[in-house]
């Protein structure tokens, strides 16, 4: 709390008004960084004329968010104290990977409704569109055993998981 009131030009009196805890700072600070990074990579389109164009910037966008460095240790900390304070990997989720996840399923839907996709479990597809994106890169980059890939890896990346996944779910008109 010191080093924050520090950088804030404060005191730890004036950030205890506002926060009865540390735990209740990092829930703040978590909600902020995440909704921040996060509302901009998982805002879909109502209207689909390319689904392909879509999705592959839907999964840069993705890809870019799941490797950022502030988002993965912050996903570090959750799952390390996600025992002692379920409520904030609780939160986490929520605000992270449960919103896109939605959303991504929104856009999904439409785009079966719109005949661009063939698609019978909207959710599964939506999982299975967020791996293929994340690649073994996502876990490479968590554990530190590697750096985060470069802007033609993540397009590579992605380009390779929309092929994948049109040649899966992709109506005869968009293969």
């Amino acid at each position: 709390m010191g080093d924050i009131a520090k950088a804030g030009a404060g005191s730890k009196g004036t950030l205890y008004t506002y926060f009865d805890s540390k735990e209740q700072l990092f829930e703040e600070y978590m909600r902020l960084e995440i909704c921040s990074r996060s509302t901009p990579v998982f805002d879909l389109p109502e209207e689909i004329d390319d689904p392909v164009s879509v999705l592959h910037d839907f999964g840069v966008r993705y890809l870019k968010l799941t490797t950022d460095p502030i988002v993965v240790e912050i996903l570090r900390t959750v799952v390390a104290e996600a025992v002692r304070f379920p409520e904030i990997s609780e939160l986490f989720h929520e605000e992270g990977p449960h919103a896109g996840h939605v959303k991504l399923k929104a856009f999904l839907k439409r785009c079966t409704e719109q005949r661009h996709l063939v698609i019978d479990d909207i959710e599964l597809a939506a999982s299975q569109f967020n791996r293929l994106c994340q690649a073994q890169i996502m876990l490479d980059f968590l554990f530190g055993v590697r750096k985060a890939p470069t802007d033609e890896e993540i397009d590579h990346i992605v380009t390779e998981a929309v092929r994948v996944f049109m040649a899966a779910y992709g109506s005869a008109a968009e293969k």
